[in-house]
């Protein structure tokens, strides 16, 4: 589920459908069928297409639960705590773990745990030292 690349950890999350999404102004949680669940307090940019693109729009309000159904199409943590999900509907959830501020966990119980504080992204599975159940 979990593919160590050196710089970042690619997440089996491919063809995972999202089930929730709630949305504040300084918190963003979404839950997935398998139960995996991503929690991010701090900015959180939505875009239809990569936000490096020429054109992207930017998703405000109420946009966000356009995911809601939405299938994972690409799903990758960094070390530096940066995290880029990939959505079948052409949206690209992105967040800059280096901003002040910013904290960000995605796990699944007893499967994996990424966490980003500080601008440092951590990856813990069972069996590592620091992983609770």
């Amino acid at each position: 589920m979990i593919e160590d690349l050196g710089d970042r950890w690619r997440i089996g999350l491919r063809g995972t459908r999202v089930l929730a999404v709630r949305r504040t102004e300084s918190r963003l949680s979404v839950t997935f069928a398998d139960g995996t669940e991503l929690a991010v307090s701090g900015p959180v940019l939505l875009t239809e297409g990569p936000a490096t693109a020429p054109g992207a729009v930017v998703v405000a309000g109420d946009g966000w639960d356009r995911l809601v159904g939405a299938t994972v199409l690409s799903a990758v943590a960094f070390r530096t705590g940066a995290l880029r999900l990939v959505f079948g509907t052409g949206h690209h959830l992105g967040v800059r773990g280096a901003e002040p501020g910013t904290r960000v966990s995605l796990g699944k119980p007893g499967v994996f745990r990424w966490s980003c504080r500080a601008g440092a992204g951590e990856m813990l599975a069972p069996g590592a030292p620091g992983w609770e159940s």
